[in-house]
């Protein structure tokens, strides 16, 4: 029994030196180095000078050979005044220097990289040189342009993001910086002396930009007939870096292409019933005169019937302007310098079986402006009504129709049935009218069920529309009834083949059992057999381990400070909310770190949140590298609800939380967590906090 007990002291201290700050005495003997370290700007690009008066800053992380971090510091002098003592191997440093972003004014990004070995006993140097790694860009304004016009703005776009140079609030001045995508689109907004606006005139695009460089917009004002700025010539410097473009602003500009229909509005789909006799004509005028006057559409249909998928009928060759005429898309004879013509789609319109197609219009004049429309409409049946759309869910769906008659039909509606049922159920009531198109929910709807739709009024029903309603599926053990062990570890899930749910205990294990997350017979609803989660925030090695519960799997512990999660398991159905029963007794936050400093003596919060996203695949979250879910920003996430709470609810209560959608799309994968301590992933809470959860459920 005493040998037991000794070995397990000597067990302690060994893991307690593994946390420890101890200097060894023989460098050598223990297998340490040294590095030391140096940090220089590259000034080979004009970028580091003009407005900079103070030198760089740089923050630093060191990385070993497995890629985790082992030191980090904000300020590299701090890493400058004295060698850094690390175990014998090879380390990757990676410093930066201000906040990397897509675009922003006045904020260069720096970053330098360097690889050394360091070797027992010897002293390696790293020499770090840093670089800009964005691309500059400055508006220069010529003084004809302020002679000639009150106000001009400047769009500058690497393809991802924008930053607009304005005369009005002073950024035309500014410089700013864009991670560098290989290109730069702009786009100049000016206003006259006498108030009349000149906008999308002068864009053009910017190739092959690299890193480093310095662009230079240069507007100038010119009296003759060039202009358009779609390629404006570049001269560059390469000792400086400067590329300099000169942007021509022609006083002598005519009036851009205009589009007129004989009635319809363009902004709009219009609906044309089949066999129409009606008149679709659009007027092109262009006081310029045309230099191009294209046609494209991307409808397989209209291939088929012998309609090129793209054309210029300024360029068009005599047999093929009378094979498209032919199916009854004319126009009058258009040349280069043509001022006006009419683009007539009656007789095409009239010969389209049903659909939706849509022609975009791009007109570029002798002056290089270029202005483009698009021609959408939809052949309908000539009936009084007509079956649109239907969007599906598990237990609802929206329908959606149109009225091809002056007025409202009288009786209009719609049906709706199984597939295989004789009778229909009609809707006549609650419709949403905007126009001549209308809509409705329909609730009370069988899930992964197919149905039959159709608008119908007084007189008869129309084209019928088959769907399916989506699934509607729970998560494998939303209840938490089922639990099983793993050596010491507590997983909420009916074994390892069928693993769903996982929690932090696996890293608050790493020493001692334990397991922050457990089963308990406390539970919301009584029953043979029922259990629940029991969530407490916990202490391990003066380290807040916060309780908690979580679709996805725990990967790995990073030093004694992080972890890596795969977050999220496969889910493609759309709730409405999830619903379930919780319990909290917070106590006051004792453990914090940056950025939750502030919250230190105040009560702790829990949280319960889901997530339905498209990302693939799971989220993979690293709390060492502060790698977490931008909830608020990240495109791939479809619909989110959370419920946050920091009072002691004096025990369950039931609790739902609505899933607020963002967009349409079908998700591939579902997280819920849910944490005795809200900040936990930032090791900010409270010993002792305790949530429990049970019986969780969708609602469709």
């Amino acid at each position: 029994m005493k040998q037991n007990i000794k070995l397990y002291i000597i067990s302690i201290l060994a893991i307690s030196s593994l946390f420890s700050c101890n200097k060894e005495s023989n460098p050598l003997k223990n297998g340490y180095g040294y590095l030391k370290f140096s940090f220089t700007e590259d000034k080979s690009e004009i970028v580091l000078g003009g407005t900079k008066t103070t030198e760089p800053i740089f923050a630093v992380k060191v990385l070993n050979s497995d890629g985790v971090v082992v030191r980090t510091c904000t300020d590299h002098r701090e890493l400058e005044a004295e060698p850094l003592k690390l175990k014998a191997g090879t380390y990757y440093i990676n410093a930066t220097s201000g906040e990397e972003s897509e675009a922003a004014f006045g904020k260069p990004f720096y970053k330098g990289a360097d690889t050394i070995d360091v070797s027992a006993g010897n002293v390696a140097s790293s020499s770090v040189v840093c670089s800009l790694s964005q691309v500059k860009v400055s508006i220069s304004v010529d003084p004809s342009v302020t002679d000639n016009f009150k106000e001009y703005i400047v769009t500058v776009s690497n393809t991802n993001s924008a930053l607009i140079f304005s005369s009005e609030d002073g950024t035309i001045d500014d410089q700013g910086y864009f991670n560098c995508t290989g290109r730069l689109d702009y786009n100049i907004y000016l206003i006259n002396n006498k108030g009349d606006i000149s906008d999308n005139d002068l864009k053009g695009s910017i190739a092959n930009v690299k890193p480093k460089q310095h662009y230079i917009l240069t507007l100038k004002v010119s009296d003759g007939d060039e202009g358009g700025a779609s390629n404006p010539d570049i001269s560059g410097d390469d000792s400086t870096n400067d590329k300099e473009y000169d942007i021509i602003i022609n006083l002598n500009k005519k009036a851009k292409p205009k589009y007129t229909t004989n009635g319809f509005n363009l902004a709009n789909t219009s609906m044309v019933s089949i066999g129409s006799t009606l008149t679709w004509q659009i007027n092109v005028e262009s006081k310029a005169g045309v230099n191009t006057l294209k046609l494209s559409h991307n409808s397989l249909a209209l291939s088929n019937m012998g309609i090129p998928y793209s054309f210029d009928i300024v360029d068009m060759n005599a047999s093929d302007k009378s094979a498209i005429q032919a199916l009854g898309l004319t126009w009058g004879e258009v040349t280069k310098g043509t001022e006006n013509t009419t683009l007539d789609f009656s007789g095409l319109l009239t010969a389209l079986p049903l659909g939706s197609y849509a022609f975009d219009i791009a007109t570029l004049d002798q002056q290089n402006q270029q202005v483009d429309t698009t021609f959408k409409f939809t052949i309908i049946p000539s009936v009084e009504v007509s079956t649109v759309s239907v969007e599906p869910w598990a237990k609802h769906a929206f329908f959606f129709g149109v009225y091809n008659t002056l007025e409202q039909p009288v009786g209009m509606g719609f049906e709706y049935k199984k597939a295989g049922d004789a009778s229909w159920t009609p809707i006549k009531t609650g419709l949403d009218i905007n126009g001549n198109e209308y809509s409705v929910k329909v609730t009370g709807l069988e899930p992964a069920t197919a149905y039959l739709v159709r608008t119908v009024s007084d007189k008869e029903p129309s084209n019928e529309i088959s769907f399916t309603t989506e699934a509607a599926e729970q998560i494998p053990n939303m209840s938490f009834d089922t639990w099983y062990k793993d050596g010491k570890h507590w997983y909420a899930n009916e074994n390892s083949s069928n693993f769903w749910w996982d929690s932090g205990n696996k890293g608050a294990n790493t020493i001692t059992e334990v397991n922050p997350t457990a089963p308990t017979s406390e539970v919301a609803v009584a029953g043979a057999g029922k259990q629940a989660a029991r969530l407490e925030s916990k202490s391990v090695f003066s380290i807040l381990a916060a309780g908690n519960i979580y679709l996805g799997q725990f990967g790995k512990t990073i030093g004694t400070s992080g972890a890596e999660i795969y977050f999220g398991r496969p889910y493609t159905c759309r709730p409405l909310s999830m619903k379930g029963y919780y319990s909290y007794i917070p106590k006051t936050i004792d453990k914090s770190k940056s950025p939750y400093t502030n919250l230190h003596g105040q009560t702790d919060f829990c949280q319960i949140y889901v997530i339905l996203a498209d990302w693939g695949n799971w989220f993979t979250v690293n709390t060492s590298d502060k790698k977490f879910i931008d909830i608020e920003n990240d495109p791939g996430i479809i619909a989110y609800g959370e419920m946050t709470k920091n009072e002691n609810s004096n025990g369950y209560q039931p609790f739902e939380i609505p899933l607020v959608y963002r967009n349409k799309r079908v998700p591939t994968h579902c997280i819920i967590v849910a944490s005795a301590s809200k900040y936990g992933d930032y090791f900010t809470g409270a010993v002792g906090s305790v949530l429990y959860v049970d019986e969780f459920e969708f609602t469709f």
